[in-house]
């Protein structure tokens, strides 16, 4: 089976890919973006793909019997950025390829993906919805919640560090919404690659979790008891305003749609029925 993966040199992809290499049967073509991808295989094939130029010609002669859809935007100033990456990009790839045959799509999208839930998660709604408008012989749409344990410098991976390094750790509360479900970045990897290798034909969507629900209090008491880290209790409706203040006079501490998609309503939760929830071997260590 030929499967194109797109932004295959993330940490998220490449824990994928490492799974789906176990199988001999598959090639698999990687669309490289600004990042080499640090995976050597003879079954692995690079070619440069931009999501924000017309892709139809870098897939003119390429047939391949799935795509593996993880390039996107997730942190941006220009809001207009995840418009144009995460649905018109994502359009554009899935037209180009449905062209040459291709009718399995895989799309990583985010339980985030809900109305007002600011730029990032609306965009990946929208491109949800477009490729369900087309016909493929299967669709299937991954919504991962918060994802630690990949290098990264956000979210769950931050707070693990600054509880490491300062051993103190931010409790949010003052609002419903401040829900978590963190899962570690190898569990992720296995129950997508788990997900990918048991599609079926028709549309499935799966929201993908870690083990527990937790409030934004729970979620530092855990990492307290962790690393011996002391809870700093911060009421979300003054951060919300401290925030915006910053970003006002210049200091974009996060990004503005960050706010809107921390406190959002979300697809689904570690207790909600259909939903996958991730071994807690690994919770929340790093």
């Amino acid at each position: 089976m030929r499967i194109l993966v797109t932004g295959a040199s993330s940490p998220l992809a490449v824990g994928v890919l490492c799974h789906l290499l176990l199988n001999t049967d598959l090639e698999l073509w990687c669309g490289r973006h600004r990042k080499d991808i640090p995976i050597t295989d003879p079954r692995l094939h690079v070619i440069d793909l931009d999501l924000e130029s017309d892709v139809s010609g870098v897939l003119s002669d390429a047939q391949f019997d799935m795509v593996i859809h993880f390039a996107g935007v997730t942190h941006a100033s220009d809001e207009q950025q995840y418009w144009k990456v995460n649905l018109e990009g994502t359009v554009r790839l899935a037209e180009a390829t449905r062209r040459n045959g291709c009718r399995r799509f895989v799309y990583i999208s985010t339980r985030c993906a809900t109305s007002g839930s600011g730029a990032y998660g609306e965009s990946k709604l929208a491109a949800e919805q477009e490729l369900q408008k087309l016909e493929w012989r299967s669709l299937l749409i991954i919504r991962p919640a918060e994802i630690y344990g990949a290098g990264g410098n956000e979210g769950i991976d931050r707070m693990l560090a600054v509880a490491r390094r300062w051993r103190i750790v931010p409790a949010l509360f003052g609002h419903r919404n401040l829900l978590f479900a963190p899962m570690h970045v190898d569990d992720f990897s296995a129950l997508v690659a788990k997900l990918i290798q048991e599609q079926e034909d028709g549309v499935r969507i799966e929201n993908i979790c870690g083990p527990e629900d937790l409030s934004g209090m729970a979620l530092a008491f855990h990492l307290c008891k962790r690393y011996g880290a002391i809870p700093v209790p911060l009421w979300w409706p003054a951060v919300a305003v401290c925030l915006k203040a910053l970003h006002k006079i210049g200091f974009a501490i996060v990004k503005p749609d960050q706010l809107p998609r921390l406190i959002s309503e979300k697809t689904g939760t570690a207790a909600s029925s259909g939903s996958t929830r991730a071994d807690a071997r690994r919770f929340l260590k790093s």
